[in-house]
């Protein structure tokens, strides 16, 4: 089996580095696609959440859902997100009872908007989330197809050395040239898609954190709305 495979390593050899290289080509396209994707989104996402935060809940504060409830329809960021799931719960509950009076109906719809605005959170993490193993198992994938072209071309050095019966620089040197460049190849793909995975987790982190902030911050308004209510509605009775 040897004699079979190594002789037909040798002499395909610079076949298997070229496609070696032609592989990393496509993965580091690949990579630099998904990274410059995920980049635009995490970066559309940060500025539209700064923008529509404090102006629904300024909204839900004055008891003003529906207004508030239009305004996150409109935006496609992950806070717009968990605040609609929420809103969608708790303006059945104005429509219903304009007044917003404290009772059992404010607090079933309060906890039916915790839980739609937790499955939010996770569907937007998972957004978030999306072509990141990808990243991943090229960071680690791309170094050991790097080191397969290393091991062809290496093996390609001693079969010149065995061909022409001498180790000079001249017959070894096409070898470890291609070995030195199928490293720096595999380095090349694999150090972006790490460093780049690596940042995008910790923008995830953030972004679901941001989200856990605002749905409950959201809760907290309402009721502070429903508590103010109550007194005028009482009043008026």
């Amino acid at each position: 089996m040897d004699r079979l495979i190594i002789p037909t390593l040798m002499q395909t050899g610079q076949q298997l580095v070229s496609a070696t290289l032609i592989i990393l080509a496509l993965l580091s396209v690949y990579s630099l696609a998904v990274i410059g994707e995920r980049w635009w989104l995490f970066r559309r996402v940060k500025k539209m959440s700064g923008d529509i935060r404090e102006r629904v809940l300024s909204l839900v504060e004055r008891g003003k859902l529906g207004d508030a409830l239009a305004i996150t329809e409109r935006q496609e960021s992950t806070i717009a997100a968990v605040l609609a799931a929420g809103l969608h719960e708790l303006v059945l509950l104005e429509s219903a009872n304009p007044g917003l009076q404290t009772g059992p109906g404010v607090e079933r719809a309060a906890l039916a908007a915790r839980e739609s605005m937790q499955r939010a959170t996770a569907a937007e993490i998972v957004r978030l989330e999306l072509h990141l193993t990808a990243l991943a198992t090229l960071g680690n994938v791309a170094p050991f197809v790097g080191l397969f072209g290393t091991v062809i071309g290496i093996m390609r050095s001693f079969e010149a050395i065995s061909r022409t019966g001498s180790g000079g620089l001249a017959s070894v040197s096409t070898g470890i040239a291609e070995a030195l460049v199928a490293t720096a190849a595999g380095l090349f793909v694999a150090i972006p898609a790490v460093v780049a995975y690596n940042h995008f987790v910790s923008q995830v982190k953030i972004c679901a954190g941001d989200m856990d902030s605002v749905g409950s911050e959201l809760l907290s308004r309402f009721a502070r709305a429903a508590a103010a209510a109550a007194p005028a509605a009482h009043a008026g009775a």
